[in-house]
């Protein structure tokens, strides 16, 4: 496997404090085969310019790519306002070694990506396939749509070890999310297929949901009226209320299913 180490330099961190970097071209399998010189030489959008990647990041490469699937791009220093790191990814390996900012995971459609840290909002915006793991938290609208767009993610797995903010699943048509702890309010809003399981508590989730399946292992704190109970279920051992909706769209559209302890 071939690794490729960008390091944001410490003379760059100070203008993309203010301006953030945009990393979208750094991806796998854009960068497989590219000598050192060459990566250094991609162009990145940092505000309304673009840039060198080697005019801001410290590059290093180690070992040889037998194939796009083989290539690991590891980001170091403060990524906090680094943007779309693996957006668009379609093979290979990213780690990202801290928080990262908005859109990590956009538009992924294979390949893994491990932040090891918390990730700004639209992480896994419109996702359609590969894994993406977020060690700490995630912000609003996890694996949702962008504004405007009418599906949100379609494919592909996402873990969160922390908790994660509102709409987590707007609009999401399949894959599987998993969240370890909290969840804000709105998850799954107008999902129509897929699955979402959350570790810990979860209030007014599914809200017009028309496919797919949310299970909360946590507490309810609050439920959608417009759910109907459909006795319950087994799950791992564990005996779940189960409720069908939302029917504020309408009976022949209210094919989602939620689960309760």
């Amino acid at each position: 496997m071939q690794t490729i180490t960008l390091k944001l330099k410490d003379a760059a961190m100070s203008g993309i404090a203010q301006v953030p970097v945009e990393v979208d071209a750094l991806t796998p399998d854009k960068l497989f085969g590219k000598s050192e010189a060459e990566l250094k030489a991609v162009k990145v959008w940092w505000g309304n310019k673009q840039e060198a990647a080697g005019d801001l990041f410290d590059v290093s490469v180690a070992g040889d790519a037998g194939s796009g699937d083989e290539v690991k791009i590891v980001f170091e220093g403060d990524l906090t306002r680094v943007k779309r790191i693996g957006d668009g990814m379609k093979s290979g390996e990213i780690e990202a070694r801290g928080d990262v900012d908005m859109h990590c995971g956009a538009m992924m459609e294979g390949g893994k990506i491990v932040v090891k840290g918390n990730a700004n909002c639209w992480a896994g915006r419109e996702m359609r396939g590969g894994e993406l793991v977020i060690e700490g938290d995630a912000e609003d609208n996890l694996c949702a749509m962008y504004r405007g767009e009418d599906k949100g993610m379609t494919g592909g797995k996402v873990m969160v070890n922390g908790n994660a903010g509102e709409c987590v699943g707007q609009y999401m048509a399949g894959g599987e999310i998993l969240i370890k702890g909290n969840v804000d309010r709105l998850a799954g809003l107008s999902m129509s297929g897929g699955k979402i399981t959350i570790g810990g508590d979860a209030e007014l989730f599914g809200p017009d949901m028309i496919g797919g399946e949310i299970v909360v292992k946590g507490k309810v704190l609050e439920m959608m009226p417009s759910f109907r109970p459909d006795g319950t279920e087994s799950i791992e051992g564990v005996e779940y209320k189960k409720y069908l909706g939302d029917l504020a769209m309408g009976e022949k559209k209210a094919k989602g299913t939620l689960y309760a302890r």
